[in-house]
């Protein structure tokens, strides 16, 4: 009685606890959605220099983090800066910020990354009647769930890129044929405001201005957004420059050909749609009926992983899920 006396008095704080550090995971992700470059990001700050640019920001807007503008953020964004800065992490995760289009820090997305999988974990913890196996699995998901969250939106904003490209084209080709040169023709896409397009081209306008050549701005955005398409449109841009020649009809022809391609594109993956889902469901569904089973009915599940033969028969499932979904991936993927 003495001991669980003990155990109540302290359920309630770790309780408080968890569920404060997952509030602030949410409201970690609520920031990507809201925050903007406009907060001291370099490109916020030269932004200023172009036609679609706005007013620069004070000092203490640019000193601000994502997390907030308090000592304490401050502190701990300079603490995370410093072991991603160690581990030799930040480039990467720099490089995979930016092409989902999140004006995070690293520093800030690791802090954000940590609160989700510690307040996941400790919630589930409470929830499961501290059960550690749970509370594992659940830490593991919070870790890894940014992580795909991530891919994902660097994902479907590269794909919205290549839709966007077609009539970006075309209307580059419209403004050059009204007289425009290729620079002002790039500032007339940005001045559309469609992003992302026009945030990557507002981006090598910038560094055009700075005096880099246009045609190697253009193809930093290509290698940002790992777009093959965009490369060929580059790669157009340098031909026509050494040749000569219209450069709006090299760029309707490109438009036209790049716009069949998203038709083709878009076909296969409407085809391919029930075997991503399969993919999915084999990958995840395993994970999710375990976690179900662990803080709700853990008696049935118990000798699973406390018998020898239960780890093997774990061993055997991750492995034979491992290859499904690896098998699944390779049937749907279709080069275009």
């Amino acid at each position: 009685s003495i001991l669980s006396e003990g155990v109540a008095s302290w359920v309630l704080p770790l309780a408080i606890v968890a569920i404060g550090l997952g509030v602030f995971g949410v409201v970690g992700l609520a920031v990507l959605r809201v925050t903007r470059d406009k907060t001291g990001g370099v490109t916020g700050r030269l932004s200023i220099y172009t036609l679609a640019g706005s007013r620069p920001k004070r000092q203490q807007e640019v000193t601000s983090t994502a997390l907030g503008e308090s000592a304490v953020a401050r502190s701990a964004v300079e603490l995370a800066d410093r072991v991603v800065k160690q581990r030799n992490y930040e480039d990467d995760l720099a490089q995979r910020l930016d092409a989902a289009g999140l004006p995070l820090r690293s520093a800030e997305w690791v802090l954000i990354q940590a609160g989700i999988a510690i307040g996941l974990g400790l919630l589930v913890l409470v929830i499961s009647g501290f059960n550690v196996i749970a509370a594992v699995i659940a830490l593991v998901l919070g870790v890894l769930g940014p992580y795909v969250y991530l891919n994902m939106k660097a994902s479907r904003r590269r794909s919205k890129f290549v839709s966007q490209l077609p009539d970006t084209l075309q209307l580059m080709a419209g403004s050059m044929e009204a007289g425009y040169s290729l620079p002002q023709a790039v500032d007339t896409v940005v001045r559309e405001d469609i992003d992302p397009v026009s945030s990557e081209f507002n981006r090598a306008l910038i560094e055009s201005r700075l005096g880099v050549p246009v045609e190697d701005a253009l193809e930093t955005v290509g290698e940002r957004m790992q777009s093959q398409d965009f490369d060929w449109v580059v790669m157009a841009i340098r031909i026509q420059r050494q040749v000569g020649g219209s450069l709006a009809d090299v760029l309707k022809t490109v438009a036209n050909t790049l716009r069949e391609r998203e038709q083709l594109r878009r076909t296969v993956r409407a085809l391919s749609a029930d075997g991503r889902l399969s993919a999915w469901i084999v990958g995840l569904a395993p994970f999710f009926v375990a976690m179900f089973l662990i803080i709700f009915n853990p008696a049935y599940i118990q000798p699973l992983y406390q018998d020898p033969l239960g780890w093997i028969m774990i061993g055997v499932a991750l492995v034979l899920i491992a290859i499904g979904v690896f098998i699944i991936t390779r049937i749907i993927k279709v080069e275009i």
